[in-house]
């Protein structure tokens, strides 16, 4: 959620966001932007108190807008507005408000007769005939700089010992300042998560904004609904993204691709008109014009480079797939640099753990590896090699061979007229 306040504010043109944590705030220290600065609040003494924490470390004598941390869908646009609003009013408040259908939970607006704003009441203050009010306090306020130190410090603490920000607005009335409000265009911006049933909403609102904006941007995503990209997340044009796939963290997707259905993506590369059908990628490169799955796993920093195709039910971790090279069926390939145009048979294995280390396997260009082999690690695979299917290889084949049975036997042969002239 911090992030994507931050994100915000940064967008609309802040240069530093002053963040007011914790004493126990390593968590918060993990999802801030660069230009964010960690102010402590040591002990947890109200709003008005976290606020006046940044005293000391704001130098810029700008106006200062105050953003509650549960408000993780504030888009930039309404944010510039706000100062726009400010300055262009010389109010010494501006207040976000909005109208709402439920405003329970939330505090009103308390305005006079001619619509000036007195004060906010919190709900559990809130007086009978004040329940009616739907103009609730959405949270975000932008503030006059030499005015607002000194405010707070003569804020009354409450029973509690605490300082409340929205005290300022009673106090800025009675002194005759002037305090502005405005009203953001879309309902979910403002909507405070306090409960898993407000995260839930807060990010079906924001996974609909990800997905209609790439959307505008030429990605086909066949069910909005039933898909979920994460906002780092790039995808060229007319690629098409199917129902139920779900791409996190900074991965990025070519033009003309198929993701899904039912595909995880998770910090990975995926480059133009490649098809990855029904599988799990994570933290790995996979090039252009490649097919995988359905029912396939990559990870691990594993490399797919271009016209590969990895079949069904394939496991590929740390290993590099040279351009061309087929994978068959139900493989594992772990540890693994695997040249061009070399065919994987069904059911092959590398066997890359010897229960303390794991072990490299290579396997050259051109060669044929087939169903069921089992290739025991670490073993050196030459060019142009052939292995029977069933074939436990446990030794270095040289260039231009056949590896035929358990254990396995080395056929030499010369590859350009066919003949075999011996074993090894």
């Amino acid at each position: 959620m911090l992030y994507h306040i931050l994100n915000s504010t940064s967008e609309a043109g802040s240069k530093k966001n002053y963040v007011i944590v914790p004493e126990n705030h390593q968590e918060f220290s993990n999802h801030i932007t660069t230009n964010s600065i960690l102010v402590t609040q040591t002990k947890a003494k109200g709003t008005g108190d976290a606020v006046l924490q940044a005293e000391k470390h704001i130098k810029e004598n700008l106006p200062l807008v105050v953003i509650n941390g549960d408000t993780p869908l504030i888009e930039a646009e309404t944010l510039k507005n706000l100062i726009q609003t400010h300055k262009t009013s010389h109010a010494t408040i501006t207040v976000t408000t909005f109208n709402s259908t439920q405003p329970e939970k939330f505090g009103r607006i308390i305005r006079d007769a001619n619509g000036k704003i007195l004060k906010i009441v919190e709900e559990v203050n809130l007086k009978k005939h004040e329940k009616s009010i739907n103009e609730i306090n959405c949270g975000i306020y932008c503030f006059d700089l030499n005015w607002i130190w000194n405010s707070l410090k003569n804020v009354r603490t409450s029973s509690t010992n605490e300082l409340f920000l929205t005290d300022l607005i009673e106090m800025a009335h009675s002194q005759g300042k002037k305090i502005e409000s405005l009203n953001p265009q879309k309902e979910y911006e403002i909507t405070g998560v306090n409960t898993l049933i407000d995260l839930s909403n807060a990010e079906k609102h924001l996974r609909q904004k990800i997905n209609y904006s790439l959307m505008s941007n030429g990605v086909k995503i066949t069910d909005p609904s039933s898909t979920y990209i994460d906002i780092n997340v790039n995808i060229g044009q007319d690629t098409i993204i199917k129902p139920n796939s779900h791409i996190y963290g900074n991965s990025s997707i070519g033009e003309n691709c198929i993701i899904g259905p039912t595909t995880q993506i998770y910090g990975s590369k995926i480059g133009n008109n490649t098809s990855i059908n029904s599988s799990l990628i994570k933290d790995s490169t996979i090039s252009n014009y490649v097919e995988i799955g359905p029912s396939s796993h990559i990870r691990d920093n594993s490399i797919i480079n271009d016209h590969a195709k990895i079949g069904t039910n394939a496991e590929i971790k740390n290993t590099i797939i040279g351009a061309g090279t087929k994978s068959g069926h139900f493989s594992y390939l772990g540890d693994a640099k695997i040249g061009q145009n070399v065919n994987i048979g069904a059911g092959t294995i590398t066997c890359n753990y010897d229960g303390e280390n794991k072990h490299e396997t290579i396997i050259g260009d051109d060669s044929f590896i087939g169903s069921d082999s089992l290739l025991i690690a670490p073993i050196n695979i030459g060019k142009k090699v052939i292995t029977g299917a069933g074939s436990v290889v446990n030794k270095n084949i040289p260039d231009n061979s056949k590896a035929i049975g358990f254990p396995v036997k080395v056929l030499k042969s010369d590859f350009k007229n066919g003949s075999e002239f011996g074993n090894s």
